[in-house]
């Protein structure tokens, strides 16, 4: 979905991200919305699979990443202890890395894209991924991309980009829009 980096001589004009999702599931959405909104002509994207482990973990993760990115992007479910957290926010700022955090989960984000931009944040991960998966995708079925085609098509998504500032902000980062 994304492509290899640009020759030296062009990275300077193209924005270059790596972006780190904290398990297989993240990598997957952060892939699919690669593939639908990358501007291959003005924007570079790596994404990795942080593997799970604590949010401080997967942002040690990224900083051990070597390459000349102009971003480093961490996204990682919030729903652990606060001392984490706060550990993963002060060693993201520290490393000049943002980091996004899905309240409580990546379900929730994907369950408020599917309910019109209803948020899904003061429920807990195990009532949203439970409803995810009973209601709309399957967790045998997360990586499939006609699952994800059918259910997230790029219109429902770019309506849905003003409603939800954090779909926003991660479309914006393949268009090459990212602040």
């Amino acid at each position: 979905m994304s492509q290899h980096p640009p020759a030296k001589k062009n990275r300077a004009s193209k924005s270059t991200f790596l972006i780190v999702g904290e398990g297989s599931r993240d990598v997957f959405f952060l892939k699919y919305l690669d593939s639908l909104y990358l501007h291959k002509d003005i924007v570079w994207t790596k994404i990795l699979d942080g593997k799970g482990g604590t949010a401080d973990g997967i942002v040690d993760y990224a900083k051990r990443q070597l390459g000349d990115y102009h971003k480093k992007i961490v996204m990682v479910d919030n729903d652990k202890k606060e001392s984490e957290m706060l550990k993963a926010r002060k060693k993201a700022l520290e490393g000049g890395m943002d980091l996004i955090e899905n309240t409580p989960c990546l379900e929730a984000l994907l369950l408020s894209i599917l309910n019109g931009g209803i948020s899904f944040e003061d429920k807990g991960s195990r009532w949203c991924k439970k409803e995810f998966e009973s209601k709309y995708i399957d967790k045998n079925n997360r990586q499939i991309v006609q699952e994800f085609e059918k259910k997230f098509p790029k219109k429902l998504l770019s309506k849905l980009r003003k409603k939800i500032p954090k779909l926003n902000r991660l479309i914006s980062v393949f268009e090459g829009k990212y602040k």
